[in-house]
């Protein structure tokens, strides 16, 4: 077919007039082309209007400060719950996970107990106590914290409310493993409540290969003197590892938290199997495992802290970083300073230096 054929075709096809039988195929052309134009410009505005625009929480998470009402109806909540075991002589069974909603507040405990205060009630297994907001507000609130309650920090929040775990309480080790930004994240709101909770401002806390630029809380010290203070564990305390240690100091950690009388609790930044509970912290905010479901850790908001306590025999930092003699009972210890550990001489596994790797025993 000719060229002039082909036009008469489309032209006809198209029911032209015939003034514009000629101009037929470039008609057709010109509004084809302006057609895509027109979709190839409307089409990314319509999809770029109807994206969200998703930024990871780790990027924004720590400019947040905290809300004073949640760490005041915890604390009301925890007062109220050990006040009531002792109005009724009932003895305190020990939390492991307490989820504080808007209108009930439900209490994990570490042994069943079936015969609760009031206003508690529970089941028929005794392992978890509930209550009514309501009741709990109407109750007596003691003056005195109890020592019971040194290493309880809130990991994050649920649809039933926010949730808080006793880390003495496990009696082994509380992993968190995930990208190394979100561990710390959450390992900075520990550290953080633990400075600034009312009922946690005498709780120690150490850490091992965790930088004052991570985690700006406590006393830097070599695994081996934190492995000493944590057997010891006559206080209550909380230890954070960036890393799993050697064979022989993870044994010797796990046979300090199993005894009953140990006070500490110890968060490792890392996977291992023979954790208690093993956490995985994502960038998007959110707090995942078995033992707590899906949480929000990005919704536990930082509060600021001046100072942290350090447990009794570790020396104080002078002024230039270097450590006083003689050692002084436990005292705040301000954040970004990495007081030297009880030894005079390096430990076995050589003094950490800040940002070194986690000397081993």
């Amino acid at each position: 077919m000719t060229a002039g054929g082909a036009v008469a075709v489309t032209a006809r096809a198209v029911d032209l007039p015939p003034m514009l039988e000629p101009f037929g195929d470039l008609a057709l052309t010109v509004a084809v082309v302006l057609t895509v134009a027109v979709l190839a410009f409307t089409i990314p505005v319509w999809v770029a209007s109807r994206r969200v625009v998703k930024v990871e929480a780790v990027a924004w998470a720590d400019d947040v400060r905290g809300d004073p009402s949640a760490t005041w109806a915890a604390d009301r909540a925890l007062r109220v719950l050990l006040a009531s075991c002792e109005r009724e002589h009932v003895v305190f069974p020990g939390l492991s996970r307490v989820v504080v909603g808007a209108e009930r507040i439900d209490v994990d405990l570490v042994t069943p107990t079936v015969a609760p205060p009031a206003p508690w009630t529970t089941g028929r297994d005794g392992r978890r106590w509930s209550a009514p907001v309501e009741l709990v507000q109407l109750e007596a609130v003691p003056a005195r914290r109890p020592d019971e309650l040194a290493t309880v920090v809130a990991l994050g929040s649920s649809p039933e409310g926010r949730v808080l775990v006793g880390l003495e309480a496990l009696h082994g080790v509380l992993g968190v493993d995930g990208d190394r930004a979100s561990r710390l994240a959450v390992a900075r709101r520990v550290a953080d409540q633990l400075a600034t909770s009312p009922w946690c401002r005498s709780t120690a806390v150490l850490r091992v290969g965790v930088r004052d630029d991570e985690v700006a809380a406590g006393a830097l010290l070599s695994l081996d003197d934190a492995l000493d203070v944590v057997v010891t564990g006559a206080s209550p305390g909380v230890l954070f590892l960036s890393e799993v240690p050697s064979a022989s100091a993870w044994t010797a950690l796990r046979s300090a938290l199993e005894r009953p009388e140990n006070r500490w609790g110890v968060v490792l930044l890392a996977r291992h199997e023979q954790v208690r509970w093993q956490l995985t912290a994502r960038r998007d905010g959110t707090l995942t495992g078995d033992a707590v479901g899906e949480l929000r850790w990005v919704d536990v908001a930082l509060n600021g802290h001046e100072a942290v306590a350090v447990p009794a025999g570790l020396a104080r930092p002078s002024a230039d970083g270097a450590p006083a003699s003689p050692p002084v009972p436990s005292v705040p210890v301000a954040p970004g300073t990495a007081p030297a550990g009880r030894r005079a001489q390096p430990s076995r596994g050589g003094a950490p230096q800040q940002g070194g790797p986690v000397p081993t025993r």
